[in-house]
């Protein structure tokens, strides 16, 4: 049984990432140019002369801005368009209505490299055909609260036979910008997250966890995603409610019966070691608060193996008498330590599973031949320290 372990997906309205509130400054605007909903609008000093232009979307926000130069303004506006077409054609709803064949999602990617809707493609063309049974994809399935319909389209296989399992990431549901409608939007995201989860049928408890059973497998999703009330914050916390239901699903005989335990959550548990990697993971602003009690929770609860995403680093730490712990990159943006982009595999039918890097890249003609099969070649072990954050 193959568990496929992503994280970290970023998907947006058009695969960009950024902000997407709409602009506060309404005032002085006028249509330059118009196309398929998108449009370009200029604005004037105080004399009357051409100052600036912008590129918006359907939706009404800002994609770029430029100097409004009065002159061979053609020329600017040939860019703006062509941004707008390149977006209109990376849209998450132009994706799930007209797929580009393999050749024109390679020339989509060169044009737009980090893209995270196409790349995100790519996981589909590369990974889906390895037969996984199990997806978990443990947070930040979206930038800013948009792209779901991105997944749930690829994914439907996995969400018809129940085999799809998500946590919530900041990405998901914070408004990190101290900025005007702060609240709304935040209560915007989490419906829209919420519903989510109820349509690939992953709602959590009243205590904002759940536990899914596969067979003699229990799949535990943590949510670990409670802000702090100031800005500028990506950390996360897991309320008490859960490590309540945690400890007494703990003491449940058929919990305790089951022959593997995984448990899901978006924020890392562990620090990684600093030397590590080619520049230091940024901590600060980003940690699991809880840390040291929800390791020793999940340890007294039995789990097995913990997978988190959060920071794009990925390792594998196993500590004595904790669960092993699994990190994923994004599966998007590649591994922050490396710039590599890969993805976890376990294979759930050994008796110890043990995480598989396997490689990819952006064309798959450059794909690494030699990624081992699950349970025969594991990866070098990171070194970890005490499990906090």
């Amino acid at each position: 049984m193959l568990l496929l372990h992503l994280s970290d997906l970023h998907l947006s309205r058009y695969g960009e990432r950024g902000d997407w509130s709409q602009p506060d400054d309404e005032e002085g605007w006028e249509l330059v140019h118009q196309w398929q909903r998108w449009r370009i609008e200029g604005r004037r000093d105080r004399k009357g002369r051409p100052d600036k232009l912008r590129l918006l979307d359907p939706e009404g926000v800002v994609h770029q801005g430029r100097g409004w130069p009065g002159r061979k303004d053609e020329k600017i506006i040939s860019r703006l368009l062509a941004l707008a077409m390149e977006r209109h054609m990376t849209s998450a709803e132009a994706l799930v209505t007209n797929r580009p064949t393999p050749e024109d999602l390679h020339a989509l990617l060169r044009l737009d490299p980090t893209n995270t809707n196409l790349r995100f493609l790519q996981v589909v063309d590369q990974l889906l055909p390895l037969g996984p049974e199990l997806i978990a994809v443990t947070g930040d399935t979206t930038d800013n609260g948009f792209g779901y319909g991105l997944l749930e389209h690829y994914l439907r296989p996995w969400i018809e036979r129940q085999r799809l399992f998500v946590v919530p990431g900041n990405h998901d549901t914070y408004e990190m910008m101290p900025r005007r409608g702060r609240r709304a939007r935040i209560q915007a995201k989490e419906e829209q997250y919420r519903d989510f989860t109820h349509r690939i049928g992953n709602a959590p408890n009243a205590a904002g966890a759940y536990v899914r059973r596969i067979g003699d497998i229990a799949v535990v999703g943590l949510n670990s995603c409670n802000a702090l009330i100031g800005p500028l914050s990506a950390a996360g916390e897991v309320a008490r409610e859960q490590l309540v239901w945690l400890h007494e699903l703990g003491r449940d005989p058929a919990f305790q019966q089951e022959r593997l335990r995984l448990c899901l959550v978006h924020h890392h548990l562990l620090r990684m070691p600093f030397e590590l990697g080619r520049r230091a993971p940024i901590e600060v602003g980003m940690r699991l608060r809880n840390a040291r009690e929800v390791m020793q929770t999940c340890s007294e609860a039995g789990i097995d193996i913990m997978l988190n995403g959060h920071r794009h680093h990925g390792y594998m730490v196993q500590l004595p008498g904790h669960p092993m712990v699994v990190s994923s990159p994004s599966s998007t943006l590649g591994c922050k330590s490396s710039d590599r982009r890969y993805v976890w595999l376990l294979d759930l039918a050994d008796r110890h599973p043990y995480p598989v890097m396997h490689v990819f890249s952006d064309d798959p003609a450059l794909n690494d031949d030699d990624n081992g099969d699950p349970g025969t070649t594991p990866p070098p072990a990171a070194s970890g320290d005490d499990p906090a954050a």
